[in-house]
C-alpha cells in the first residue's frame, strides 16, 4: 500500500469521489464536503493506492479530524506509519467504529499518542416517513430575518454537542457558509414564534443530510424536534432527493428514540477519537 498527498482540491475530488460514491450514505460528510468545493489551505487530502490503483480516501479540514471511512480497514496498519510522518501533529480521527478504533491504536503503537473517544454517534437513513400528528405549530423556511436566531442557535448547538469554548463567530460563520453553499433551514413555528430548527444539506450523491437539530431547553418536550426534523425530511424528498440521513449522538437515548419513531432506520455507528499528547 502507498500514500498518496494532493494540493489540488480538483485532483483529490477525481480520485476519492468515484470511491466515496461507492456508498453515499457511509460516505455522506466527505461527499458534503467534495461538493461543498471550499477546503481551508491547511486541508490534508490523501489516497491509497495497491498496485497502481486508488483503493481508498481521507480528507482532514481543519479544526476537524481526520475524515478515515474510505481507508480500507485491511490498509490501516500499512497507511498509519507514512501518515504519521507526514501528518504528525493529527489530533483526531473520525469514522466507522471498526476502522476509527483500528486507526487509534495503530496511531499509539507508532507515535505513542493515546486516543481517546469523544463522541459517538449513530448514522440513520430515512425508510418510510412517519411524520408526528395533532402537535401544535407547522413548519417554514428561514429567512434573512431569522439570521441572529439561527446563530444564537448554532451557538448553542455547538456548546452543548462538542464544547462550550468556541471561537467567537463561530456561529455567523456556520450561518454564512450554510447560506453561500445552499443549505436551508427549516424552522418550526408556534403562535407565530419559532421553537425549534433543522439545517437540510444540499444533496450530495443523492443524499441529503439532516444537522444540527436544536430545540432551546425552554421549548423541549412538546415534540419539537420531531416535526421540524420530519419537515426538513419531507423537504428533502419534495425536492427530489431519494435519501437522507442523519447522526444522532448515542449519549443521547431521546434524539435516538425520537428518529426511529419518524421513520429513521440505523445504519452505521461512527465515533470520533481525539488523540492526546506525548508526556
Amino acid at each position: 500500500m502507498a500514500v498518496r498527498l494532493h494540493h489540488s482540491v480538483d485532483e483529490f475530488r477525481a480520485i476519492a469521489e468515484p470511491l466515496y460514491r461507492c456508498d453515499p450514505v457511509v460516505h455522506t460528510i466527505e461527499l458534503t464536503l467534495l461538493a461543498a468545493d471550499s477546503f481551508p489551505d491547511d486541508s490534508f487530502l490523501m489516497t491509497v493506492w495497491d498496485d497502481g490503483t486508488a483503493v481508498g480516501a481521507a480528507l482532514q479540514t481543519p479544526p476537524y479530524p481526520l475524515a478515515c471511512n474510505g481507508i480500507p480497514l485491511s490498509a490501516v496498519d500499512s497507511v498509519v506509519p507514512d501518515l504519521a510522518g507526514l501528518r504528525p501533529g493529527l489530533d483526531g480521527v473520525r469514522g466507522v467504529r471498526d476502522t476509527a478504533v483500528a486507526f487509534a491504536d495503530c496511531w499509539h503503537d507508532v507515535t505513542g499518542r493515546t486516543g481517546t473517544v469523544n463522541t459517538e454517534e449513530r448514522l440513520y437513513r430515512l425508510g418510510e416517513l412517519r411524520a408526528p400528528n395533532g402537535g401544535a405549530g407547522a413548519a417554514r423556511l428561514a429567512t434573512d430575518k431569522d439570521r441572529d436566531q439561527l446563530v444564537e442557535w448554532v451557538d448553542l448547538f455547538f456548546e452543548e454537542a462538542f464544547s462550550p469554548e468556541r471561537e467567537d463567530g463561530a456561529g455567523d460563520r456556520f450561518v454564512d457558509d450554510a447560506d453561500r453553499v445552499g443549505n436551508r433551514f427549516v424552522l418550526w413555528d408556534v403562535d407565530g414564534a419559532a421553537v425549534s430548527m433543522a439545517m437540510l444539506r444540499v444533496p450530495a450523491s443523492d443524499v441529503s443530510r439532516i444537522g444540527p437539530v436544536f430545540t432551546p431547553l425552554t421549548e423541549r418536550g412538546h415534540g419539537y424536534g420531531s416535526a421540524v426534523t420530519a419537515a426538513a425530511a419531507d423537504l428533502a424528498h419534495r425536492s427530489g432527493t431519494p435519501d437522507v440521513v442523519l447522526f444522532a449522538d448515542l449519549a443521547n437515548p431521546t434524539s435516538n428514540a425520537i428518529y426511529q419513531r419518524i421513520g429513521f432506520e440505523p445504519v452505521v455507528d461512527s465515533v470520533r477519537i481525539d488523540f492526546g499528547t506525548l508526556g
